[in-house]
């Protein structure tokens, strides 16, 4: 991999095909960029004909160059970003082939110090990335198990696993007298760990030789505190290059998981690299390693704790065994999991489904690459040996943008701002620079931060969208609805302005007005939940019961964990007396909400109709507390 430090001349190859690929704000050095991004990229730009450029969704180079209109194809991996919309809308009108990547549930998510189970979800952003897919033209996934979860969002889709690069390398020597467990994961699966520590306290009991190895954050080293300190190691979090070299201290990795929604969509990843290193793979036996570990062949699987001490006890025993698995696995990924071996099925399926819709997206007039815009050093381009593959994303003004985006989500302002500034001094035609600005100045200042981006970037729905969000802070509705009016004209699939307008139309006594603005947002987004509650809620206090029942069913199945719907519901619920109905909705409820004084009172009604007076009294006791 080279930087470009200047402008190469013109080059004499000139592609046919060229495919441009998005993703969200991260680090270039950690897995997700490396298997979803930069690997299939680069293995796509070995080919003839092709050529990719990438970047993420804080790149202004993208936007700039319109690469992401211009592209015959493009991918967008797990971004929600409503920026996308309308240049969805001009590919679509150019017959242009878009892609969306989805690599994660698109609800669930694991509890954390950073995202805690308990933190209201921001619905306009949930609903975004399900409305994406939808207005994509095809789909493509990591999984069979979110395959399944997304079939109802795009008929045409296809599974992508994660690959690896090169093969695996030699193992290294292990030593006989010595064992080493290991594990290495984020906080986001600290729970998963703490569920094995019993298995492998037992363990460590029977055998002196054995030892625990932990890659881990800071926050997760307590959950090992039950195991004896001198014969379990640390190593801090880091990159996956730092990954790959503790996997060479491991004999045995094991890959622990919960049964949740979040756990079932998860890759196969944690095999095949515990494969590629000659580690043991001992793994949950769910629906990521079900397919691709064969019991005692490539590896070993578990159902729960007991089952994992046992496994263990048997690899520890039967030496020849342990080291022979490993040796198989690792033959099968040489085999099976190379990603220039299956990047010609990524184009076959652009190729299929262009042809399914009638496009011709491998355009006759060639042009020289990599453009010449791109070639600026103030946009860090990354190439790649015998790949005709650009990267962005590692410039100076993405890693502002990125660091600012974490001090905003830290909380300080300050620092963000200035990174912010300094972004916008390096880019000053960009308008990605004062539309975060807009997201974190007081509301004159934001204001007039956001009508630097829109003069910028006409066609940018945030920027007209949270100009109106900030207009109605300082009570200007009158603006702020024309706000949200040009926010609607440039992106009137995401339902989200429809909604803002309701909301203004229903404080001004229009309720008809509100019910058909509401309706058009949960038309055209059904996945919004915001439109649907307040739909349903309108017809409530007018009686309209079962209407609002149907309401809320409807956006219950797609996201049956929300709380705000599972509230509603509930309510409603208690209205018609269904008390056990009522009380199963409102205890979904609880954690997640935005009022949870609200929830406790409905489900305290709930419980005092079920004859739970003793519950009903504790949940309004809770309330009073809260509401205090």
């Amino acid at each position: 991999m080279s930087v470009l430090s200047s402008p190469p001349a013109p080059s004499a190859d000139r592609p046919g095909l060229l495919i441009a690929h998005v993703g969200p704000a991260e680090p270039i050095d950690e897995g997700a960029a490396l298997y979803r991004t930069q690997q299939p990229c680069r293995a796509l730009g070995e080919l003839a004909d092709v050529a990719v450029i990438s970047g993420s969704i804080l790149s202004p180079g993208l936007f700039d160059s319109r690469v992401l209109v211009n592209a015959d194809v493009l991918v967008i991996r797990d971004v929600a970003d409503p920026d996308l919309l309308p240049i969805l809308a001009a590919r679509r009108r150019r017959r242009k082939l878009s892609v969306y990547e989805i690599t994660r549930h698109l609800f669930a998510s694991p509890p954390g110090p950073y995202e805690p189970a308990t933190r209201v979800p921001d619905l306009v952003q949930r609903s975004l990335r399900p409305l994406l897919a939808r207005q994509t033209d095809c789909l493509q996934v990591s999984t069979p198990a979110l395959d399944a979860h997304c079939a109802a969002l795009n008929p045409r889709r296809a599974v992508f696993p994660n690959q690896l690069w090169d093969a695996p390398p030699p193992a290294p020597a292990r030593r006989p007298d010595r064992v080493v467990i290991g594990w290495a994961g984020s906080h986001v699966h600290r729970e998963d760990l703490r569920a094995v520590v019993p298995a492998l306290a037992g363990v460590l009991e029977r055998h002196p030789e054995v030892e625990v190895a932990v890659m881990t954050e800071a926050a997760v080293r307590p959950v090992l505190d039950a195991l004896p300190a001198a014969r379990v190691t640390f190593t801090p979090w880091g990159s996956l290059a730092s990954y790959y070299r503790f996997l060479e201290t491991i004999d045995i990795g094991i890959a622990p998981l919960a049964p949740t929604a979040y756990n079932r969509c998860l890759t196969d990843t944690r095999f095949m690299e515990y494969a590629a290193h000659g580690v043991l793979a001992v793994c949950a036996d769910l629906e990521p390693y079900r397919e691709v570990v064969r019991p005692g062949e490539t590896g070993y699987l578990f159902a729960d704790v007991a089952e994992l001490e046992t496994v263990l006890e048997r690899a520890l025993v039967e030496g020849e065994v342990r080291a022979a698995i490993p040796a198989r696995a690792a033959r099968y990924t040489t085999s099976e999991r190379n990603e220039r071996r299956h990047a010609r099925d990524r184009v076959g399926f652009y190729l299929s489904v262009a042809a399914q819709l009638g496009f011709e997206i491998k355009g006759h007039q060639r042009t020289v690459f990599p453009p010449s815009d791109l070639r600026d050093e103030r946009h860090a381009p990354m190439t790649f040996p015998d790949s005709r593959y650009l990267m962005l994303n590692a410039g100076e003004i993405e890693r502002l943008l990125e660091e600012g985006l974490r001090h905003r989500q830290a909380g300080t302002t300050a620092e963000a701002r200035r990174c912010f500034l300094a972004a916008a001094r390096l880019a000053p035609r960009s308008h990605l620079p004062p539309l975060l600005l807009g997201t974190i100045e007081a509301p004159a200042a934001a204001i007039e931060a956001l009508s630097r981006a829109e003069a910028l970037n006409a066609t940018s729905y945030q920027t007209a969208y949270l100009r109106g969000v900030r207009l109605l802070e300082i009570g200007d509705a009158s603006d702020a609805a024309a706000a949200f009016e040009r926010a609607r004209s440039i992106a009137p699939g995401y339902g989200a302005p429809q909604e803002r307008l309701g909301m203004l139309a229903e404080v001004a006594g229009r309720t008809d007005d509100a019910c058909r603005l509401f309706e058009e947002a949960a038309l055209q987004n059904p996945t919004f939940a915001l439109p649907i509650a307040r739909l349903a809620e309108i017809a409530q206090r007018s009686g309209k019961i079962d209407k609002a029942v149907g309401l809320l069913e409807r956006i219950l199945a797609d996201d049956p964990d929300l709380s705000l719907t599972n509230f509603l519901m509930g309510r409603v619920y208690v209205e018609l007396h269904r008390y056990h109905q009522a009380r199963v909705h409102l205890l979904r409820a609880v954690d997640g909400a935005e009022d949870r004084a609200a929830v406790l009172t409905a489900l305290a009604a709930a419980e005092r109709g079920l004859g739970n007076h003793d519950a009903a009294k504790i949940a309004l006791e809770e309330a009073r507390v809260l509401g205090a």
